[in-house]
């Protein structure tokens, strides 16, 4: 074969191996690709092969208010999947929270000294001494509001207060009425012994701080009464308390039952808010108070009910973080995901400070 005929084969073949790379290049194009995954929005990535790292999500309101009354029923981690509900207890309790000649023992008495306390919140005149003075008139009510001003929460420096001026003086006229309307709903909320002795010392440490978050968050963010909030927040904690002294009590008739945890979860979830506003209702509170204690479970509250839910939130997840079943940062997080992040670490810096000592 001469030279020319070689040199003819040689480009025929690549004219052939052309054609036939560009059939397999148009064919490939036209099949159907798969689409790539979306990345999820809890994935951070970077431009370096292999650094996308997963970031967890904030634990919601929800989840960090039910870990909290787990915690205060001592219900471990391991043990939250298995709870028995007593549906029995749980509605003859509710029979006994909501019947309408509700006795006094699950709707208590108005503290005498309510009505004054609330006056004096509404007079911008009233001063730090007319206020001490209400305060001197009950001794018991100065001696636990003492304890509460010389508590982690209130302290405002090393040494104890030991008068009622001084304490006024120091916490100013807000903080002292903050601490009077505890004072006054302490009592009911300690009321309880044996087996729930605990819970309760549990439940006011909580409750404190709610009413302290929820009165901040109240008088700085939504522009509302922060001593409303305040007090329905005490309200709030007072109505576990009941759900509790009236499980107490229903366990005790007979057929004498066992205490089940699952079932103290379930009073606890169900009825501390609607027993809260019949209290509020029995004690002729604000419209705007009870509309609040209402709204509290709701996705689209009010303003008021807005603060208690942030409380409940600041709350939980401070009793939380105290033995060490939740780190500051996942408690931040769950705050920041409702409110802008500065207002989270003020206010996670006002609720955590509190070191467990009991008021």
């Amino acid at each position: 074969m001469n030279g020319a005929a070689v040199i003819g084969m040689v480009i025929l073949s690549s004219l052939a191996a052309a054609v036939l790379v560009g059939a397999l290049a148009w064919w490939w194009q036209r099949q159907p690709r798969p689409h790539a995954p979306a990345r999820s929005r809890n994935l951070a990535a970077s431009d370096d092969v292999g650094a996308t790292t997963t970031v967890a999500a904030a634990p919601t309101a929800g989840v960090l208010q039910r870990r909290f009354l787990l915690l205060a029923l001592g219900v471990g981690p391991d043990d939250a999947d298995n709870l028995r509900v007593q549906r029995a207890v749980v509605e003859d309790v509710v029979a006994a929270l909501t019947r309408a000649d509700l006795s006094s023992r699950y709707t208590p008495r108005r503290p005498n000294l309510l009505p004054q306390l609330i006056q004096s919140v509404n007079d911008s005149a009233a001063s730090s001494r007319s206020i001490a003075r209400i305060i001197g008139s009950d001794a018991v009510l100065a001696a636990t509001l003492l304890r509460i001003a010389n508590s982690a929460l209130y302290r405002l420096q090393g040494q104890d207060v030991q008068s009622i001026e001084r304490a006024v003086t120091l916490i100013g006229n807000d903080g002292i009425r903050q601490i009077i309307s505890a004072a006054l709903v302490q009592p009911v909320m300690e009321s309880n012994n044996g087996a729930d002795a605990r819970f309760s010392s549990v439940l006011w440490e909580y409750t404190l701080r709610l009413s302290l978050a929820a009165a901040d968050h109240a008088r700085s963010v939504e522009r509302e009464d922060g001593f409303a909030a305040q007090l329905a927040g005490l309200l709030l904690g007072l109505g576990a308390a009941l759900a509790m002294q009236a499980c107490a009590d229903v366990l005790a008739r007979p057929p004498l039952r066992v205490r089940e945890p699952g079932t103290l979860l379930e009073l606890l979830e169900r009825c501390s808010a609607p027993t809260a506003v019949r209290i509020a209702q029995h004690w002729k509170l604000a419209p705007s108070i009870v509309q609040a204690l209402q709204q509290v479970g709701e996705q689209a509250p009010g303003g008021l009910a807005r603060s208690l839910q942030v409380g409940q939130l600041a709350a939980s997840a401070a009793m939380l973080h105290a033995p060490g079943q939740l780190s500051e940062d996942e408690a931040i997080a769950a705050l920041s995901a409702q409110l802008p992040e500065h207002v989270a670490a003020w206010l996670w810096k006002r609720v955590s400070q509190y070191d467990g000592e009991r008021a």
